[in-house]
């Protein structure tokens, strides 16, 4: 609550007195906003969100049994209608705004007590820290990166493994629990203490944890803290237990614990999150997930919650796909993903249904047909196929399924939407010496629409005996020393060229470069920057390993991959970025190698400029390559003489209209629109839609949600955006002032103003229809103020005698300056835009 009162306090300023005491006693502010012209949604003191806000973010958190008040502390300030103080509340903005997401720290947790206490080394001649080493070389950052010799000698330790280590058997309790936005009414014990005997570890999950709106703004959330203090309460009561970690990104939240006499074994804890909302920008869905080293053996655990409704199951494949491929715990020096893990738990309401008509569901619950419903259940028939979760296996549910009942009873949705019953809450594991013991459903539980399940594991964990690990050691660097003096590294490539054709925006491609060691004793190679390069590659290039060692007359594959993304498509379609780049390939001990990569790239509209487009009548694929490259360049329109070429200029880019007028005739009763994540199969097909004009309009039967975040792409990527960068400053200074806001809009380019305005029209229009589509004025100004106002880009300047240790602790130091003051631009820009969408402007 105090960290909350903090963002009460706001700017006085003296000359706005006589104005804030009119305000007080007439009001006059709140009659004009009553009032509004052509199609403008009404915006009046009862419905505008902004007007009775009093810089008292408390009031938004639901706060219902307190004994603390919080006031601010500027008792003289008369409390104003001006729409500020809600944005200036706002600045705690929506995770994937922020870029990163919303995470939650507790300071029991054993992650916390292990940084203030521990201090990681990475020497391996330490014998207190042999104990620590595993496989996956899991170092955190700011320690000393290990030699190649170390490196090689770990992974031969990880091949010997079996010589100096004993299995301990482990007891896993993994639980999952969809509680629809409730608090903890009921005692957990049934749910988390079925056992005798008390499990090793426990881990927790929570979805839907908070579904108020605030859950998107504010990092705090009661109803966390409530579900945190049942969970310590109803721990099996044979044991002693400590928090490892916790984390929650908006209503998903994992727990995990483990018994006090493990504590000493633990190691390498982190965490991350991936919401899966739409461009990253909301964490409504998504998963968290909490990795560490218990003596010689790496846990992950993750806790999801997928994309939902019946038809989705498509996107719940995606959702999986990014979190399995963007989680990365990156407090090592080399950043760990889920699969580098010895076993690994998947949990959560994957939201898988039963494809058969809800009355057969039904009627084969009743009968206990279970079998019979498995056999059409979407994760089941999924898992079978290798299309998703490949590698994983998951228990026979015994049990009825876990969704969707009427609140407080065993009865199955009676609602309108009667939703067919599923086993939408999963556990699912990967792993050597795995063995589960039991998978069992809660029903007795009823305060949600979801059931709780838990699942009891028995796993089988490395315990390392320190004696026949110092034999181990001591023989291979004996082994070691002797290569070292008889061999030198030699490699084989398979090819020095890649060549790539008609690469596309959003469309990746791959060639595969195979490293042969033809020598006879182990080697490590890298890719390295080249002279004056901060990078190994160009940014729309990547290498897959980028790093790594070979044993003698092994192989190593390497994906090189082109992906052209938002950040270099403007730069490639103005000629800036010439699609060619050399792969240094650095040896260990020997020579250097060199390949080759070029492509190919077709210039997309996606990164084009405005003032290109409006130019273009055609698609863009048929005008050349060297006439776009011209009209790209900065003032190509003024060239323009319309009365002598006979031509005309678009009001708007033909794309931008395009994907708006297929949202106005699909899109404006969508609900959760611009809050859902598209398909991306389908945003290519309207990338080829705009760029080839085959076919002329965006086909009726695309997707609405796939086509508004190719709407928001679009915006996204435009070379120069809606606002130009040299605007930029002054819209953030004139944010709080309508009629400054005007002014500047009024003094764009035509072709900037034009598209804003349109823009804002259509936006005003979503919002005439918001009790359908469920969009608000404060979401669409947040998002659009994120996409049409960015700020200029800045040259990174590089300071190469500067150490990595002390260059981190600079990023570290930087990026908390940074944003207070990222979320003070945040929400200027969105008070920006909110002028236009709840006015009718006229310029």
């Amino acid at each position: 609550q105090t960290q909350s009162a903090a963002f009460g306090e706001i700017a006085t300023f003296s000359w706005l007195d006589p104005f804030r005491l009119q305000c007080t006693q007439g009001n006059p502010v709140s009659s004009r906003l009553s009032t509004s012209s052509g199609n403008a949604p009404a915006i009046n003191s009862n419905d505008n969100p902004f007007s009775v806000d009093t810089f008292d973010p408390l009031k938004h958190m639901n706060l219902t049994s307190t004994d603390v008040k919080v006031t601010t502390s500027d008792e003289k300030v008369s409390r104003t209608t001006w729409f500020e103080d809600d944005f200036a509340s706002m600045s705690l903005k929506p995770p994937g705004m922020q870029g990163g997401a919303q995470k939650s720290r507790s300071r029991e947790s054993l992650d916390k007590i292990l940084d203030d206490t521990e201090s990681f080394t990475d020497s391996l001649d330490s014998s207190d820290r042999h104990s620590g080493i595993s496989p996956h070389m899991e170092l955190p950052i700011g320690t000393r990166p290990p030699t190649s010799r170390e490196k090689i000698v770990r992974q031969i330790l990880a091949d010997r493994e079996d010589e100096y280590t004993d299995q301990t058997t482990f007891r896993v309790f993994c639980g999952s629990w969809n509680v629809n936005g409730q608090s903890p009414d009921e005692p957990l014990h049934k749910w988390m203490v079925v056992d005798n005997e008390p499990p090793d570890i426990y881990a927790i999950c929570f979805q839907e944890l908070d579904l108020s709106k605030e859950a998107f703004i504010f990092t705090d959330s009661t109803k966390e803290t409530e579900w945190q203090a049942s969970v310590k309460a109803y721990l099996h009561p044979k044991a002693t237990y400590r928090k490892v970690k916790s984390i929650r990104l908006i209503g998903v939240l994992l727990i995990l614990y483990i018994q006090e006499k493990h504590v000493p074994y633990v190691k390498f804890i982190d965490s991350d999150s991936v919401p899966t909302g739409i461009m990253g920008f909301l964490g409504n869905k998504g998963g968290v997930s909490i990795r560490m080293t218990l003596h010689n053996t790496s846990l992950c655990f993750v806790n999801c919650h997928l994309a939902a409704h019946q038809n989705e199951y498509e996107r719940r494949i995606q959702d999986f796909q990014d979190i399995l491929s963007k989680t990365s715990f990156k407090q090592f020096n080399q950043a760990l993903s889920i699969p580098e893990h010895d076993a690994i738990f998947w949990i959560g309401d994957m939201n898988f249904r039963i494809d058969l008509p809800n009355d057969d569901v039904r009627v084969c619950i009743r009968q206990g047909k279970l079998k019979k419903l498995l056999e059409h259940d979407q994760l089941t028939k999924l898992m079978a196929s290798d299309e998703v979760f490949k590698g994983f296996e998951e228990g026979v549910p015994q049990f009825e399924p876990t969704y969707k009942f009427d609140p407080g009873t065993d009865k199955y949705d009676s609602s309108d939407k009667n939703r067919i019953p599923a086993w939408c809450d999963r556990i699912l594991w990967q792993g050597y010496g795995i063995q589960q013991l039991r998978y069992d459903s809660h029903p007795h539980l009823k305060n949600s629409d979801h059931k709780p399940v838990s699942a009891l594991f028995n796993t089988k964990i490395h315990v390392i005996d320190q004696k026949r690990y110092k034999l181990v050691y001591e023989d291979i660097m004996k082994k070691m020393d002797r290569q070292e003096n008889d061999y030198l590294p030699q490699i084989k490539l398979d090819k020095t060229e890649c060549v790539f054709n008609d690469v596309k925006f959003i469309e990746p491609q791959t060639t595969v470069v195979t490293i042969a060691n033809v020598g006879q004793r182990s080697v490590e190679f890298q890719f390295i920057n080249k002279l004056d390069d901060t990078t190994y590659c160009r940014p729309w290039l990547k290498a897959i390993p980028n790093h790594a060692s070979i044993l003698a007359g092994h192989c190593c594959e390497v994906s090189v991959e082109v992906y052209v993304d938002k950040s270099s498509v403007a730069l490639l379609n103005a000629g800036e970025e010439k699609m060619e780049d050399i792969l240094v390939l650095h040896l260990t001990g020997g020579k250097d190698s060199f390949i080759t990569v070029s492509g190919n790239y077709l210039i997309s509209s996606f990164g084009s400029s405005i003032e290109a487009l409006v130019q273009l009548h055609g698609p863009i694929r048929e005008v050349p390559v060297a006439e776009l490259i011209e009209i790209e360049q900065p003032g190509s329109l003024s060239k323009v003489d319309i009365a002598q070429d006979g031509g005309r200029l678009y009001m708007v880019p033909k794309e931008i209209w395009k994907m708006i007028d297929f949202l106005h005739q699909n899109g404006l009763d969508q609900e959760g629109l611009f809050q859902h994540s598209g398909r991306t199969s389908e945003i290519q097909m309207i990338r080829d839609c705009l760029d080839t004009g085959r076919p002329e309009h965006i086909p009726a039967e695309m997707h609405v949600h796939s086509v508004a975040e190719a709407l928001l792409l679009f915006l996204e990527c435009l070379a120069q955006p809606v606002i130009p960068f040299e605007y930029y400053n002054q819209c953030l200074t004139s944010s709080n002032n309508l009629l400054l806001s005007k002014q500047i809009v009024s003094s764009l380019p035509d072709c900037h103003k034009n598209a804003f305005l349109y823009l804002c029209c259509f936006l005003r229009e979503l919002l005439l229809h918001s009790e359908k589509n469920g969009v608000d004025i404060k979401m669409l100004s947040t998002l659009f103020g994120a996409l049409m106002l960015r700020p200029p880009p800045k040259t990174k300047a590089a300071n190469p005698t500067a150490s990595s240790s002390s260059s981190a602790k600079a990023r570290d130091s930087s990026a908390k300056e940074r944003r207070p003051r990222m979320r003070d631009e945040d929400a200027k820009k969105a008070a920006f835009v909110y002028h236009f969408l709840s006015h009718e402007i006229e310029l």
